[in-house]
Formats: C-alpha cells, structure tokens, sequence
C-alpha cells in the first residue's frame, strides 16, 4: 500500500482533473451538500439505538449524578467528562423542548467538519487539497457516523487528527494534549498513542506521551477518588461488546468470515474454537499488541504524511483482530484513509459503506433511514448481509496484515543496508 501521490506527476494531474486543484464553485457546492445531507440526518431521521441510549445516559446522569449512575448502569462504559457534558447538552435540548438528537447530531457533525478542515491543512502543500477536503467531507460513512449513528466515535478521529496536525510540526507538548483531551470524549484514542510516541524520538517522545497522560488524567480524577472501582470497572477495564443478533448472529470477527469454523474438518475445528476462546479471552493483548509492533517498525518514517499511514494500519490492525466491536468504530479511521493512497482510500470507503449502508437501511427499513432502528427485528440476516460483513470484515483484516508485513519488510531492508 504505497503512499498517496499527491504530486504534480500524480496520474490524476490531467487536464480533466484539474478544476479540483483549485476553488471554485465545485468546492462551495461539495460544502453546501455536505452540510446539506449532515442536516437533513441530524433534522429529520431518527438515528440508531444509540441516540435514545445516549438520551438515557444524559438523562439518568442528570438525575442520580455521575457516580450515581455508574454504580447502577453496567452498560455505562464512558468517561466522567463526556458523561457530564451530554448531560449538559440534554437538560439544555429539554429547555428548549427539542429532541436531544438534535444537539447531539450537530456537535458531532461540527467535529467531522473539524477533521475535513484538518486534512486541508495537513495536505496544504498538495495540488489535491481541496479535492481530499471535500472527499472527506462527502464521504458517506463520515456523514453517517457523525450526523446519523448518534455516537462520540467522530471526535476520536477528531483529536487524533489534530494530534497528529502538531506532531508533523514536532509539537509533542500539543500533540499531547489533543490526545489528552481525545481520551475525556473516549478511551479508543489510545489506539493512536503508538504511532505517535515512535514518530517523536528522544525526549520529545515522552513529553508528548507524559503531557497526554496528564491532560487526560484531568477529567478523571474526581471520580477516581470518588469511586476508583466503579471507573476502573466500567470504563477502564471496558473491552468492548461482542455483539450478536437476538438469533446469534456475530456482527462482525473474523473467525466468523465465510464459515472458516463451521467448514472446517472436526479435528481443525477443535482446534479452531479453542483458539477462538484464547482470542475472546485475551481480546485487548491479541489486537493490541500487533499496534504496538508495528508502530515500532515504523519508528524512522519520518516523512509527515507516513504518519498518517502508521495510524491508518493501527485502526485497520485493530478492526481486522477485535472480536469486540461496534459499527461506528469505523469513524476513528476515515480521515486517515487517505494517507495510504487514493486507491486504498476508495476500495476502504466501497467495502465498508457497502457493509453499513446496506445493513443501516436494513435495521431501519427505509433507503432514506427515516424508519425507526430495530436491531431486535432481524435476528437473522439474510446471506447478502452475511457476505458484505465478511467482506468488510476479510478488508479490514487482510490490509492490517499488510501494513504490518510491509512494516517489516522495510525494518528488515533497513537493517541489511546497515542502518542504526
């Protein structure tokens, strides 16, 4: 997976491309349709099961108090800050008498607006700036997630992004911060600590990593002295769901791609599920430490822009080997699908826009998604849907596997040349 060509010998530097190196009014109209279809999801569709959940938490924290609320709701797995400051939001929407979605719907889009404005200023050196900000901006998934799903996913791509902003300046102190702040909204924000720690050298590496840990400790540590068990419990030490349909169905894994198990020979598979069981058990350790690894090996590309790939194949190492997971995971990568390439960026948006769109406009019964969300009503999915997950599923798995692969090759050629 090469790096974006985004230069002047680029092949997509013709003449029939060139009206997207410079503004003019396909940019303002890519902009207004971007905020078009964002309002149109925040205003009038309903959104997934998590925006009553949210309502429920903001609602309840409201009433009982944070700790109150942790120590009653298992589910409730997110940090203190973001728990209070939805709380704000919804007692704010109560006031006005408008559905709480609506609030919801427009912080997170104004988030994913942020992340469009930050990959224009990454890419300001780039013929292709306005066309990668208003891809982004346009792209189905980041319009979804952040305007329709009802989920925080969007601000961990956010401030990792930003993060990511101040560190190709060789700004640790900021970088940390960004990745401080990133971890009072949600914790999967450390995702990104790996590649950013090794992109820095020296001192600068723990600046950034000890200036993180202090921002983000921040919003913590009131409850910690509080209720050390009830935060270490339900959101520290949360793994993540693994979530199936009311029939069984897994909504994502890999094990569970086109039969792998159940096509298997007994013997094979005796071994399979005991290897399954080692990965459920062990789920953080197995997707993890691969992150790690891999942003070890990428400790001298030193290139801006190869950051961004180090942290793109981190999140796609993560989806690729986490059993546990939810579908608005997707958000923390989608501004990082770029720096891979624009290739890489389109197969990523098709496989995985063809996985959730497909199964959004199942779940909610509407093309348009202004049915109402019921995951309870399909306890079954049809084998289309069954083929788009692996699908989605197999990508994500096959293009960590070759970051990583990569990443060693390049470790291994640096070391034969005799490099340090």
């Amino acid at each position: 997976m090469a790096q974006a060509d985004l230069s002047e010998h680029s092949p997509l530097a013709t003449d029939r491309y060139a009206m997207f190196r410079e503004r003019g009014p396909w940019l303002w109209g890519a902009v207004a349709l971007g905020i078009a279809l964002r309002a149109y999801l925040v205003l009038f569709t309903p959104g997934t099961d998590d925006v009553p959940i949210w309502a429920s938490h903001a609602g309840w924290t409201t009433q009982h108090g944070l700790i109150g609320y942790y120590s009653f709701q298992e589910v409730f797995n997110h940090p203190p800050f973001i728990g209070r400051a939805l709380s704000e939001v919804w007692q704010l929407a109560k006031a006005w008498d408008i559905p709480f979605r609506i609030p919801h719907g427009l912080i997170f889009s104004l988030f994913d607006l942020g992340n469009a404005l930050l990959l224009l200023r990454l890419f300001r050196d780039s013929p292709w700036k306005y066309a990668i900000f208003a891809g982004y901006w346009l792209n189905p998934l980041a319009v979804i997630f952040s305007a329709y799903h009802g989920n925080t996913d969007t601000a961990v791509a956010f401030f990792v992004l930003l993060a990511t902003s101040f560190a190709v300046e060789r700004r640790a102190p900021l970088a940390g911060v960004a990745i401080g702040v990133g971890l009072w909204f949600k914790l999967p924000t450390v995702l990104a600590i790996p590649a950013l720690f090794f992109f820095f050298s020296g001192r600068a590496s723990f600046v950034f990593a000890g200036v993180a840990l202090a921002v983000g400790a921040t919003t913590y540590l009131t409850t910690a002295i509080q209720a050390w068990d009830l935060l270490y419990t339900r959101v520290l030490a949360y793994p993540g769901l693994d979530i199936v349909t009311p029939g069984g169905v897994p909504i994502w894994g890999f094990w569970n791609s086109f039969g792998i198990v159940e096509t298997s020979p007994e013997r094979v598979r005796a071994v399979l599920k005991a290897v399954i069981a080692f990965h459920r058990d062990h789920n953080s350790i197995v997707s993890i430490s691969p992150i790690v690894v891999y942003a070890f090996l990428r400790r001298h590309q030193s290139d801006p822009r190869d950051l961004g790939v180090t942290i793109c194949g981190s999140f796609m190492i993560f989806y690729g080997l986490t059993n546990f997971w939810a579908y608005q995971y997707l958000a923390w990568v989608l501004p990082f699908l770029i720096f891979p390439g624009a290739r890489f960026s389109i197969a990523a948006t098709m496989f995985l826009f063809a996985f959730i769109y497909s199964l959004y406009t199942m779940l909610c019964g509407n093309p348009y998604l202004l049915g109402k969300w019921d995951f309870n009503a399909h306890p079954f999915w049809p084998s289309y849907m069954l083929r788009l997950r692996d699908l989605a599923v197999l990508f994500c798995f096959f293009s960590g596997a070759t970051f990583l692969v990569q990443a060693v090759r390049q470790e291994w050629n640096r070391l034969r040349m005799g490099g340090p």
